[in-house]
């Protein structure tokens, strides 16, 4: 907890996340600081790595592994600036990347174009809801 709250976190706002997440709880400053790190190698600053885990506090359920996995799918998929993108929808870092996958595969077979289908996530971050 305290990894939160260096990053000046309020109590209150610990308190609803632990209220959204109980698991938080449990976490140690390591694994804290390594979600937070993950998020920072993304080029997040500090406001948008604030609301990430505000907003999105099962991120912290999630193993760093899977994390990266979906990071590094993103990329090869041609995502840029996945800081704004999660910022914008903290919600996409509940997702698998086969998740991902899958839906862009629909819309393939539907004859959309690859570039064009990430524009319009990467525009659009709500249509990851639709994921």
């Amino acid at each position: 907890m305290n990894e939160l709250l260096e990053k000046e976190i309020s109590d209150q706002t610990i308190n609803t996340m632990i209220e959204m997440n109980p698991n938080i709880k449990e976490l140690t400053r390591q694994e804290i600081k390594d979600k937070i790190v993950l998020l920072d190698g993304i080029k997040c600053s500090i406001n948008q790595i604030k609301n990430i885990i505000f907003s999105n506090s099962m991120y912290f359920n999630r193993t760093n592994e899977e994390i990266i996995n979906l990071i590094n799918y993103l990329l090869e998929k041609g995502f840029q600036n996945l800081n704004i993108l999660f910022d914008a929808n903290p919600y996409i870092l509940n997702l698998d990347s086969f998740e991902i996958d899958n839906y862009i595969n629909e819309k393939i077979k539907n004859k959309e174009n690859l570039e064009d289908i990430i524009d319009n996530l990467e525009s659009n971050p709500e249509l990851f809801n639709e994921i």
